[in-house]
Parts: structure tokens; C-alpha cells; sequence
């Protein structure tokens, strides 16, 4: 829960600020708050705000949309497309009724002998109740269909599930009907002076892109600071033995 404008506990002298507690009731106190939860977080009311947030900015939530992208990584043991001169692929199923899939192999940026196919939003909804395996199966039979032959099984997998992790709730905001630009830049607006919003929901220009949650971070920064422009430098972690 994110509070602002409001005085801190009796046992120190008052002062307005922000106190944000935790589920396990730990308790942070400042003068402001950064809050870059998702979009799809946000639309499930969490984390509770008191003061409420502004109608306006409730309603843009709202508006706008915050759609599946997921993906379905394999690695084999070697990179059996190469051999048919494919190192992606854009995938287009005889059958109308389902979708088109890019194929990205990352051998081709020193990943190794992996394919990672990108299943979009309607096609990500029909897989997220097919059962555990069957975006795997599903992406070798894909395969297979498309080179002419059955393909090796891979030597590991991973399926992302964007709209099941309760911290995402989905994995980009988009502009639906009803919707526009502006709803992105208004809950790109501070709520009560204090309480700071960044994430690539927070602005118009580059929703749904890694870039624009940065460049929204940049913006929040010099808010917060009162100043132009801010540096940003890399902290290299040290290496281990």
C-alpha cells in the first residue's frame, strides 16, 4: 500500500511524505515514491493507494489494454535449420484458424542452437488452457510441417506465461478503442505531488518497448532531482572465482 500526504507515526515529529507497507506489514517511509509495477498490476488494483488515485487516472488505466506476447524457447542439439537454409522463420499455417509465428534462431546471435518461437496475443490465449506441453508440441508440429520432416526433440524448453505471473499480468500495453496516447502520458503524471509512476505505460511514444520504460525512468529521475539531465553509469558486479 502506497500513502502520501500524510502525517508520519506519533513517535516522530510530524512531516508530510510517503509510507509505503509491504504484505508482511514492513514499512518504508520517504519523501517520495517511484512505482513502475506493470500495467497489468495496476488493472487488478494493487498496490492499494490511500489517498485513492485520481478518477481520471483510474479511468485511463482502465482504457487502455495490456495484451499477452509470449514465447516458447527450444534448444536442440544442433541447428537442424540451418541445413534448410532457414536461420528465422515467419510460419503461416494452412489452416486459417490459426496463427502466424515468427521463429527466431539465436544461434544466429551466438545463443547457440536454439529456436525461440513469438506466439501473439489471440494465439497466446489459446494456448494458456491447452495443457503444460502443448506449447511445445504444438511448435514441433509447427516445425516439422515446415521443413517436411519430424524434428529432433529438443534438449530443453521454456514457455514464458506472461499473463499468469501475478507481477505482470500480461506483458505490453496497446491502444484498444476507446483509448489514446494521452491515457498513456497521464499515468505518466505524479499522483499527489509524491507518488512518481515510470514504466513503458507511463508514456505515449514507446509503449510496449524496453526503451520507453527506460527513457520514462530517465524522466522520473530528473523530477525527482529538480535538474535537466542525469548520468547514467553501469555497475559491473564483481566476477567470481
Amino acid at each position: 500500500m502506497c500513502g502520501w500526504a500524510g502525517p508520519c507515526p506519533r513517535s516522530r515529529p510530524p512531516r508530510v511524505g510517503v509510507r509505503v507497507v509491504t504484505a508482511d506489514g514492513t514499512a518504508e517511509e520517504g519523501s517520495h515514491v517511484v512505482v513502475t509495477v506493470p500495467l497489468g498490476v495496476l488493472k487488478r488494483g494493487v498496490p492499494r493507494f490511500s489517498p485513492a488515485l485520481p478518477r481520471d487516472r483510474l479511468a485511463a488505466i482502465g482504457r487502455l489494454g495490456f495484451g499477452r506476447f509470449e514465447k516458447v524457447a527450444l534448444r536442440f542439439a544442433g541447428p537442424f535449420w540451418r541445413q534448410a537454409g532457414s536461420p528465422h522463420l515467419m510460419v503461416f499455417p494452412r489452416d486459417p484458424e490459426k496463427w502466424m509465428v515468427w521463429v527466431m534462431g539465436l544461434d544466429a546471435f551466438g545463443g547457440g542452437p536454439a529456436l525461440v518461437l513469438f506466439v501473439l496475443h489471440s494465439a497466446a490465449e489459446r494456448l494458456a488452457g491447452a495443457g503444460a506441453d502443448a506449447p511445445v508440441r504444438g511448435a514441433l508440429g509447427m516445425l516439422a510441417g515446415t521443413f517436411g520432416r519430424p524434428c529432433p526433440e529438443p534438449v530443453a524448453v521454456a514457455v514464458t506465461s506472461w499473463a499468469g505471473d501475478r507481477w505482470a499480468g500480461g506483458a505490453y500495453t496497446h491502444i484498444p478503442p476507446g483509448a489514446s496516447p494521452a491515457d498513456a502520458g497521464l499515468l505518466g503524471e505524479p499522483a499527489g505531488g509524491r507518488i512518481l509512476f515510470a514504466g513503458e505505460h507511463t508514456q505515449g511514444a514507446r509503449l510496449a518497448y524496453a526503451d520507453g520504460a527506460l527513457t520514462s525512468g530517465i524522466r522520473e529521475a530528473k523530477r525527482l532531482l529538480g535538474t535537466p539531465a542525469v548520468r547514467l553509469a553501469v555497475n559491473h558486479a564483481p566476477k567470481g572465482d
